[in-house]
């Protein structure tokens, strides 16, 4: 397996997720995927994307602008709606319900910002785009619940959880709470064997 990070570049460290031509953050991921696929035996079928908070916009974003490039993309602590040139493609939003920077209900948009539409709309909508409307939910954990999708789209929502990476290490605490109970990394790796 392999795992790449790259970090978003400019002053403020954002993603641009405008969808204007010659976007350089996509022509870089773009370029990345081909590389790696090129040189590092990376298979061109098993490239998971995903990122947390506007990593897991640019994840979605990516998908969209690159149909095919990916065979799933995860989220965690993001929401965002499919973008009119979306393409049916299996995807899991992870969201603690007391996350404070992407509220779990959704919030306005601040200036020069999209909104954040409430993490189940949102899936909900994806659920539409790639042809299944119905969804069952279980839960997996005390303070983990996993609605699935029969189209390979879930929101795994975790209760109490922050605007963290569940499984991994404690962040800031003004972040809120970063669960032990569910593993956001497992999670990438079953579907890139899937």
């Amino acid at each position: 397996m392999l795992a790449v990070l790259p970090q978003a570049a400019g002053l403020e460290k954002s993603w641009n997720l405008s969808g204007t031509p010659g976007n350089g953050d996509v022509a870089l991921l773009s370029a990345l995927v081909t590389q790696l696929t090129a040189t590092e035996c990376a298979d061109p079928a098993r490239v998971v994307i995903t990122g947390i908070s506007d990593g897991g916009d640019m994840a979605v974003f990516a998908a969209c602008a690159m149909p095919g490039r990916f065979r799933a993309v995860i989220t965690v602590a993001a929401s965002i709606n499919p973008r009119a040139a979306c393409h049916p493609i299996p995807i899991v939003a992870v969201h603690g319900d007391a996350d404070p920077v992407d509220p779990y209900r959704g919030k306005p948009a601040p200036p020069g910002y999209a909104a954040t539409p409430p993490a189940a709309a949102a899936i909900a909508a994806w659920a539409a785009l790639d042809g299944c409307r119905t969804a069952a939910t279980t839960r997996v954990a005390p303070h983990v619940a996993v609605t699935r999708y029969p189209c390979g789209v879930q929101l795994v929502t975790v209760n109490g959880g922050g605007h963290t990476w569940p499984g991994g290490a404690p962040a800031n605490p003004s972040l809120g709470v970063t669960s032990s109970e569910y593993d956001a990394t497992a999670k990438i790796l079953a579907q890139t064997d899937s």
